[in-house]
């Protein structure tokens, strides 16, 4: 009962401070989004890292520390974004870190931010990277080929790139979206999870969300 009592404390907590950063207060947001920068990439860190163990109940247990931590900074950073709307004068590190709560949120999250997170990219203070890889998440999410290539799936040690729609093209859109070239994006993962990474372009929608429900 510990970790729950834990996390129901931090809930709170978070709660308590959600509405109590001023939109005008630059230091306060810096350190909050600091906080919820280091949060976010040091439990995905060690996922990764657990994954080379192969043990299923620590990755479980991490997984489910990710979940409550990404809960908990999609309460604060939609807190921020609903009262003050996008702050200004944000670092890229800063901007970038609102990008990844809303990255890793659900759908709704996600469709409620995407044209706030698309107008700062419109404006050049959100990589459009970072837009692509939203985009493709959430036509994952709707059952739609992805778009620049950005989503896979695991399973065991292979990962599967998302069906991508017009493959022939997908090199020239990543360009423009400021990604690295197909190729090189899947030498990346495979050095990251050490693992076989496989783009068979017949994959389907369908077969590829089959493979995500055994998976799950």
């Amino acid at each position: 009962m510990k970790p729950l009592i834990t996390l129901l404390f931090l809930f709170f907590i978070y709660t308590l401070h959600a509405q109590d950063l001023l939109c005008d207060d630059r230091k306060a947001i810096s350190e909050k989004l600091e906080m919820i920068r280091e949060t976010d990439q040091g439990i995905r860190s060690r996922l990764i890292k657990e994954m080379a163990t192969k043990d299923p109940q620590a990755m479980k247990k991490i997984a489910l520390e990710m979940k409550a931590g990404d809960k908990q900074n999609q309460l604060l950073v939609g807190s921020l974004l609903d009262r003050c709307g996008w702050p200004k004068g944000l670092s890229a590190a800063e901007n970038n870190t609102i990008f990844l709560v809303i990255d890793h949120a659900d759908t709704a999250f996600m469709i409620r931010y995407f044209p706030l997170l698309k107008s700062q990219a419109d404006q050049g203070k959100v990589a459009r990277r970072d837009l692509a890889t939203l985009q493709d998440r959430m036509l994952l999410r709707s059952g739609k080929k992805q778009f620049f290539g950005t989503q896979t799936l695991k399973e065991g040690n292979i990962v599967t790139i998302w069906p991508v729609d017009d493959p022939q093209g997908l090199d020239a859109r990543r360009k423009e979206m400021g990604l690295i070239p197909m190729g090189a994006y899947m030498a990346l993962l495979k050095k990251t999870y050490q693992s076989e990474v496989i783009w068979d372009q017949d994959l389907s929608v369908d077969a590829a969300q089959e493979k995500m429900r055994k998976k799950n």
